[in-house]
């Protein structure tokens, strides 16, 4: 397995298949949503807000990536869903 920062995020890539990370919507500045990855890394993200208009800051959001690190897909977590994985 190889893992790539890009763009403040790390990438997971086994075998050519996408990544699919947990994060926090922190907060929003300006025109970008600042998440935090559900890791021991606590690395920061921004994606413009366009993207994220139908999350709230403090739900939890799991982000699938495509190969070259652009966002798939974005669904939010329940919050039995997140401690199911915790």
């Amino acid at each position: 397995m190889k893992a790539h920062h890009l763009a403040g995020c790390l990438i997971l890539k086994q075998k050519g298949i996408e990544s699919v990370n947990q994060y926090k919507l922190d907060r929003y500045e300006g025109a970008y949503a600042i998440l935090v990855e559900e890791s021991e890394f606590k690395n920061e993200l921004s994606v413009l807000r366009e993207r994220l208009s139908f999350v709230k800051p403090g739900d939890y959001v799991e982000i699938e990536f495509d190969s070259i690190g652009n966002l798939k897909h974005v669904a939010i977590l329940s919050k039995c869903d997140k401690m199911e994985k915790a």
